[in-house]
């Protein structure tokens, strides 16, 4: 009998289904915090960050059991998940203040294991390349997106204890899935012996690609403090131009359909026609993204919103799957599990810090500083990895 382990469809299964659930949850946290529990923006804001540094600790607890419990990966991916469903079933039950925001840090704790142990388990997947798996997951998250962001209203007008329901059953599904199909992939274990660890598994990942690793991180970050935006204040900002919360919300309908439909056409393009580096396409999804922050500094009309979603989204499509493909070619096997945790982190602290600065410059000086900051920040961590990449990896 063959020996059991992941296979790339239920790795792909298992991403839409996660999706699906967060992006039912995740665009209704500010709004169930200010409108149903009577919460201030500033509560809301304190809560959101909480739940980052949450999925932190999650991601770098994720990222160490991968690289030293390899063999248990399956265990303890299933307890990480068991503890996410948990909190999501109690939701259904207890969602008041502050109950809401203590099950909300549990969900975030336990999704920020099982993202990096899911990543991690995805570089030992040799049905594809590593770039081309990434891009399948970051593919479809993005279907779950579109379908979750599709759903959430219609399901919030029956009625918003819905939204914990069918999260909770999506979260359950999961955990089946999981349980009976996440196996540790062989290339994955092909090196892990029971007793003293082998010279691959402790072997280091070069300090030249450390240093790339970093930089990329540091990019990654400053992506995600500037998409953060989007996501917190540019909403107060358009509803301060005219525009409606439902336009606004469309956006992101917008964002999820130019990916599923872009994101293949790209990958067409630049991999299989032009047969773009990894490194280069970051360069030029980090070069749309800063783009796209230039022309909100003009933004008036809900057109032009559009338009910059449009071109943020094809950098989101040419970075977000690139950074942990990249991340995973430069690491070692011993150190995969380190650093997609770190992936997962800097994402996070992005996230987690992006708001938080928002709010102090728009509150100090006006909308125009952010966007200023963001385009600065961006640009000067394009550069820096620019500038270490040409030094690091043209070293033989």
């Amino acid at each position: 009998m063959a020996e059991k382990e992941l296979r790339l469809n239920w790795l792909l299964c298992g991403s839409l289904i996660v999706s699906i659930g967060s992006s039912l949850l995740w665009p209704l946290t500010t709004i169930y915090l200010h409108n149903y529990l009577h919460q201030n923006l500033t509560t809301a804001g304190v809560v959101l960050f909480i739940n980052s540094l949450a999925l932190i600790l999650g991601s770098y607890l994720g990222g160490i059991i991968y690289d030293r419990d390899r063999a248990n990966v399956r265990r303890w991916l299933l307890l990480a998940i068991f503890l996410a469903t948990l909190a999501v079933f109690l939701l259904i039950f207890f969602n008041g203040w502050p109950t809401f925001a203590l099950l909300l840090l549990v969900d975030n704790f336990g999704g920020g294991v099982s993202t990096t142990l899911v990543n991690s388990l995805a570089t030992g997947i040799k049905e594809k390349s590593s770039r081309q798996v990434f891009n399948l997951m970051y593919f479809m998250q993005n279907v779950g997106v579109v379908i979750g962001t599709l759903l959430v209203g219609f399901i919030v007008e029956i009625d918003i204890r819905w939204i914990f329901i069918t999260n909770f059953v999506l979260f359950l599904f999961f955990l089946v899935i999981v349980y009976r199909h996440y196996y540790v992939p062989k290339a994955a274990l092909s090196h892990v012996s029971p007793g003293q660890p082998t010279a691959q598994q402790v072997k280091r990942t070069p300090v030249r690609y450390v240093i790339v690793i970093f930089a990329i991180l540091g990019l990654f970050f400053a992506i995600e403090a500037g998409y953060s935006q989007w996501q917190s204040n540019l909403s107060i900002y358009m509803e301060s131009l005219g525009i409606s919360v439902k336009n606004y919300g469309f956006l992101w309908t917008i964002n999820g359909l130019v990916i599923v439909f872009g994101q293949p056409l790209l990958n067409k393009l630049l991999d299989d026609c032009l047969e773009v580096k990894l490194v280069n396409k970051i360069y030029l999804g980090a070069s749309l993204f800063t783009l796209g922050f230039v022309t909100l500094l003009y933004a008036q009309t809900y057109v032009h919103f559009v338009v910059t979603m449009i071109i943020i989204t094809l950098g989101e499509i040419l970075t977000f799957p690139t950074i942990p493909a990249l991340v995973d070619t430069l690491s070692t096997l011993g150190e995969k599990g380190k650093y997609q945790g770190a992936v997962s982190i800097f994402a996070a602290l992005g996230r987690a810090i992006g708001p938080l600065v928002g709010g102090i410059l728009i509150d100090g000086f006006s909308y125009q500083v952010l966007f200023l900051a963001m385009i600065g920040l961006m640009a000067l961590a394009t550069v820096n990895l620019l500038f270490v990449a040409k030094i690091n990896l043209s070293k033989k």
